[in-house]
């Protein structure tokens, strides 16, 4: 039997994970009982005879999830950490069913400034990753794909099924569609390389050690005004990871925000090259409209590039197929965030 702590009794009746009260062996039985019973449930549903309504089953889920999470225990062989590998024999071109357009870009703050002339913002990593788009219909996970050039992108659900950031299954009917980032940490970038998402073989790519950003939401949560209101509730609702973030509309919160987010980047080893503006009220965003290369609701401040010193070791002359000497410098190999 799992022993658990006070501390976690108090948090599970705390937030109201569940209906009623648990002492220690009840918790532990309880979620003993539900992976049980929710995986025999399942068995039956593959099998083509369901013995519960889909609605049923997610509410078990999700009290699964709850005391998951409250408590730290979770069994190898809960729902909750059920993966089905896939290997396919190449991406799917899919057509996005929204623009994914670039941001407009400036490196001086007195842009950001005026860009925002006053108005309520949402300062954001600018996270240096994959775009990707994530789809869930009656609570479950149907479509990720990439960004691709903006309107055509590749399936990737077989890999999305098994990175552990994204949620499977939302307690959300409505449609949700949410824009984000899949990147890798940069304490673990030495050991996999980018290029992960886009693998065939959905069990190498769980070795990569990815992770899913959400930073945008395109459909759902229409009685919500704020696109930081939406973030929270997907992060604390839904179990997704959200990008840090911070809420401001004076010059003075500009400069403040860019320092916090730099700090907040480097704490969670987040690969960033910016800090994205976005105006906090969706609407108003919405209202600003787009160009053919990007949206108007909101605007990345790029850092300054960094510069790293080498050695010029020698220059090789090599020449071309029409005759003409091309000079190539070698350079003494040095270590920029994590690659050679």
């Amino acid at each position: 039997m799992n022993d658990i702590s006070e501390s976690a009794i108090d948090k599970l009746n705390e937030i109201g994970c569940t209906s009623f009260q648990y002492d220690a062996k009840q918790i532990a039985d309880r979620i003993e009982y539900l992976v049980t019973y929710l995986n025999e449930r399942t068995e039956e549903f593959d099998a083509g005879h369901p013995t519960i309504s889909d609605e049923a089953w997610d509410t078990l889920y999700f009290e699964l999830k709850d005391l998951e999470q409250c408590t730290g225990i979770v069994k190898e062989n809960s729902p909750t950490q059920s993966i089905h590998y896939c290997q396919v024999n190449e991406l799917e071109k899919v057509e996005h069913n929204h623009k994914m357009l670039s941001l407009d870009k400036t490196k001086e703050v007195d842009e950001v400034v005026a860009f925002l002339g006053g108005k309520r913002f949402l300062a954001m990593c600018k996270m240096d990753g994959l775009t990707c788009s994530l789809r869930y219909v009656d609570g479950k996970l149907v479509s990720a794909e990439t960004r691709g050039n903006g309107q055509i992108g590749e399936n990737i659900l077989h890999n999305a099924l098994v990175i552990p950031s994204i949620p499977k299954r939302i307690p959300i009917k409505e449609e949700l569609i949410v824009d984000g980032e899949i990147i890798c940490a940069l304490n673990d970038f030495q050991e996999f390389a980018a290029g992960s998402i886009r693998l065939l073989d959905s069990r190498e790519c769980e070795r990569r050690k990815l992770t899913f950003v959400v930073w945008d939401v395109i459909k759902g949560l229409e009685f919500m005004p704020l696109l930081s209101s939406k973030l929270e509730f997907l992060h604390d609702e839904c179990y997704f990871i959200t990008v840090p973030g911070m809420v401001g509309d004076t010059e003075t919160h500009i400069n403040d925000a860019i320092e916090y987010i730099k700090k907040i980047a480097d704490h969670f080893s987040y690969p960033i090259d910016g800090v994205v503006f976005k105006f906090d009220d969706v609407q108003f965003g919405r209202a600003q409209g787009e160009t053919s290369h990007h949206f108007k609701n909101a605007i990345a401040f790029k850092f300054y590039d960094e510069t790293y010193p080498s050695t010029l070791r020698l220059i090789e002359w090599t020449m071309g197929r029409t005759g003409v000497l091309t000079p190539v410098a070698l350079f003494e190999p040095i270590d920029i965030d994590g690659a050679t």
